[in-house]
């Protein structure tokens, strides 16, 4: 039984009728030309209206052109489909009446509102087998969803927006290719759209949205799986979800701020970076990302001496830099002292003095013109900072390898994202 049929109307009413008959709708959208458009009178009057609730019509002023015939599908069919609050579930088009050109327009104008075409066919025809059905014989033929091969154009244009990190526009594919299709495709552009939800939200550093979307995702794909026949690229797919979600599990409560914990977060703002840079080419970005890692690797050891640069306790302070702190740094507004970067690093390099150490706040100061201050510098020029330069893939390039020198940090220790391939 289907909610909703739309069926072309020829000169042969009796496929029409049993094609009614057999679908038992709620609605009925006919699609006649001008010359048989009297015939869906005739067709109203030989069915039982009890059981229609609805009916419109679309007429097409020329059965021949099937230009002519899909504007006029185009212009009211979307119309109808709203007021009658009907999905792709709903909707069994029928294309088995009218010209061959009003045939092949409700096909092209309905494929984006159903999952099922449906057409009246018969072994006995008349004309020695090529001419009509003959009366009796009729047989309703229901074809397969055309969205199942379809799809493939589908997936191959999801796969090139995830791999470009456009995840938003991905997950939004997903969903309506998953309206379109029939079930076992159907699981597929689910875990699509889970996957692009998952890493739309890591990008966007969402990190407990991002591991329930993950964990959907990942359910999904072992289902999908567990399949004898499963591609191999889903397995290897499967595999680093399962990694990717072990990284987020151990940075989701980032509001803990255990060391551990930050440690991944510094290394997630490098993959931010690494991202915007390498997929979008949005290098100005991707340089206040390292920035913005360098910052956090200092704030990093200071919680390791019990500073918090957003508000210093200056009495803790070594003596040799208390007053310079204090003086230059105090907030009158909030009545705290909140350490930049810089002074972050002066922090560090005179607690390490204090301890007769040489670590990370020396290092800062002993390669600041070869490596440091490049990454500063690009960062307060670009435009969306202070000034007016464009930072371009060779500055971004060298802040990175500058930054990730000084760090001493292995890049396969970030994380990646997975790349779809279809």
């Amino acid at each position: 039984m289907a909610k909703t049929l739309i069926l072309s109307v020829g000169g042969s009413l009796k496929p029409l009728l049993f094609s009614i008959n057999h679908h038992c709708p709620e609605n009925i959208v006919f699609f006649a030309s001008v010359d048989t458009e009297p015939q869906i009178t005739e067709i109203l009057r030989q069915i039982d209206l009890r059981t229609v609730k609805n009916f419109e019509k679309i007429i097409t002023p020329s059965a021949e052109n099937i230009g002519e015939c899909l504007k006029s599908i185009i212009l009211k069919l979307p119309e109808i489909i709203n007021r009658w609050q009907i999905g792709p579930e709903d909707i069994v088009v029928d294309y088995t009446g009218g010209t061959k050109s009003m045939s092949a327009a409700l096909v092209l104008g309905t494929i984006e509102y159903t999952h099922c075409f449906s057409y009246i066919g018969g072994e006995k025809r008349n004309k020695e087998g090529v001419g009509t059905v003959i009366d009796g014989q009729e047989k309703v033929l229901i074809l397969n969803n055309p969205w199942d091969q379809l799809a493939i154009g589908e997936k191959k244009k999801i796969s090139t927006l995830f791999n470009l990190g456009r995840y938003l526009s991905a997950k939004e594919e997903s969903q309506e290719a998953a309206k379109k299709v029939s079930s076992p495709e159907r699981s597929l552009f689910n875990i699509l759209k889970d996957l692009s939800e998952a890493y739309y939200k890591w990008d966007m550093f969402d990190y407990i949205g991002a591991v329930h979307s993950l964990q959907k995702a990942r359910h999904g794909l072992e289902i999908f799986c567990s399949h004898p026949e499963a591609h191999a690229h889903f397995i290897s797919l499967l595999t680093q979800v399962k990694e990717n979600e072990k990284f987020l599990n151990s940075i989701r409560n980032i509001n803990e701020e255990k060391m551990e914990m930050l440690n991944f977060f510094l290394f997630d703002v490098l993959a931010n970076a690494r991202r915007r840079a390498k997929q979008e080419n949005r290098y100005d970005d991707a340089i206040i990302r390292l920035y913005r890692a360098l910052e956090l690797r200092a704030q990093m050891e200071l919680k390791k001496y019990g500073f918090e640069a957003s508000d210093i306790k200056t009495e803790l302070l070594p003596e040799k830099i208390r007053n310079e702190i204090s003086s230059k740094y105090f907030n009158e507004r909030k009545g705290k002292v909140e350490a930049p970067l810089y002074a972050c690093y002066q922090i560090i390099k005179a607690i390490e003095e204090n301890n007769g150490e040489k670590a990370i706040g020396h290092r800062f100061f002993e390669c600041y013109e070869q490596l440091i201050s490049p990454i500063i510098d690009f960062r307060n020029r670009c435009i969306i900072v202070h000034g007016r330069e464009k930072i371009d893939e060779e500055k971004f390039s060298l802040a990175w390898q500058n930054l990730i020198k000084f760090l001493e940090v292995d890049e396969a220790s970030l994380p990646e994202f997975p790349q779809l391939k279809f």
